[in-house]
């Protein structure tokens, strides 16, 4: 075997590991990256070259399967996961063993199977399919990688799935068409294989952009802008459905004391500070055991899960934790809390109407008492 002969593979595996740089997130310089793998094919050559007495490359997909190996690198190289890694890798397989195999295929038809006549092939389909697959493939190939983990976690083994299923499809197809008399055929059933499986990417694309986008539309519906909190409506949803439950649940309503004079004093911008402070300093106190929401201007309310302790109480009026990070002093909260106890018989609005009251029986006393 000499040099000339591996060209149509080195070809293939300059393409695999540049697509694969630019899905992936290198752990090292590109310099570096480039280097490791370099000095990698260059070992792996001379192994095969020193110990192999027939290596063809016949675009069978056996040289692409023996390239597994460069996982080993791979999984070294880049920070992302095994399967994520292995998924790319499958893919820029599927164009880069697609494009050696039409190659192949034009070879045997046109030019009797010569090396001349496969390099000539496979250099012209990389020249007309370059761009499209570096400008308009490989981005939403990325898109989705990287978006794909906001959704059920079972997302990333479909996508891996599919695409090892998609690769040895080709490879299974490529093999049965080498035992069979050249035809344009094939050249023909390669191209609706390989635009099925890139048709399927764009698909999966617009159905994660989409879902992307539908998830932004529902945040902005169901939450505050300014502190990030869920809003009335995200409140009213989970409202109901505790309800509709056998939860025993607290909701507390909170207003903030002399809001105004806040903004009076210190201007509207440390106001929209204030709230979203206190939106934070409240949200922390309650941790992993409420949800805290705007309910509009300077009131929030909170769904605390169980019977509230005195002590919880207590830190939300003097929100303890101000002090880090405070925009402006603290002008103290006045806070109403109820206790639910299934059977639930009030509705969203009847309780929160109560709360509600509670909590300006609190500011009453505390003006009376020459507090606020």
């Amino acid at each position: 075997m000499t040099i000339l002969q591996t060209l149509p593979a080195l070809e293939l595996l300059f393409f695999n590991l540049a697509s694969i740089d630019l899905c992936c997130h290198r752990k090292y310089s590109r310099w570096k990256t480039a280097l490791i793998l370099a000095v990698f094919s260059v070992a792996l050559l001379a192994f095969c070259l020193a110990f192999a007495e027939d290596i063809s490359f016949r675009a069978d997909g056996r040289m692409s399967l023996f390239g597994l190996i460069y996982m080993i690198p791979l999984h070294y190289l880049y920070r992302d996961k095994f399967p994520i890694l292995f998924t790319v890798t499958c893919t820029c397989w599927v164009y880069t063993l697609g494009i050696l195999a039409l190659s192949f295929q034009f070879s045997l038809i046109w030019m009797s199977g010569s090396l001349t006549g496969i390099l000539l092939a496979e250099n012209l389909l990389y020249l007309v399919t370059f761009l499209p697959f570096y400008r308009l493939v490989i981005p939403k190939y990325i898109f989705v990688v990287e978006h794909i983990g906001r959704f059920e976690k079972n997302w990333h083994k479909y996508i891996f799935l599919n695409t090892c299923l998609n690769f040895l499809t080709l490879v299974v197809l490529v093999n049965v068409f080498l035992s069979q008399d050249p035809s344009p055929v094939n050249i023909l059933a390669l191209l609706l294989l390989l635009s099925t499986f890139y048709v399927s990417n764009f698909i999966l694309h617009k159905v994660v952009q989409d879902a992307i986008r539908l998830g932004q539309i529902e945040r902005e519906v169901t939450h505050d802008p300014l502190t990030g909190l869920c809003n009335r409506a995200g409140l009213w949803d989970r409202l109901n459905t505790l309800l509709e439950g056998n939860e025993t649940f607290s909701v507390l309503f909170m207003d903030l004391d002399r809001f105004k004079s806040v903004n009076d004093q210190y201007g509207h911008l440390v106001g929209d500070a204030y709230l979203k402070h206190f939106a934070d300093v409240s949200s922390g106190i309650l941790a992993e055991q409420g949800t805290v929401y705007r309910f509009g201007g300077d009131e929030f309310v909170a769904i605390y899960y169980g019977a509230v302790p005195e002590n919880v109480l207590g830190e939300l009026r003097e929100c303890r934790p101000w002090a880090d990070g405070a925009p402006c002093p603290f002008y103290q909260v006045s806070v109403g809390s109820i206790i639910c106890r299934p059977p639930h018989a009030d509705n969203v609005e009847t309780l929160l109407h109560k709360v509600d009251q509670m909590m300006y029986e609190q500011k009453i006393n505390k003006h009376q008492k020459g507090g606020n």
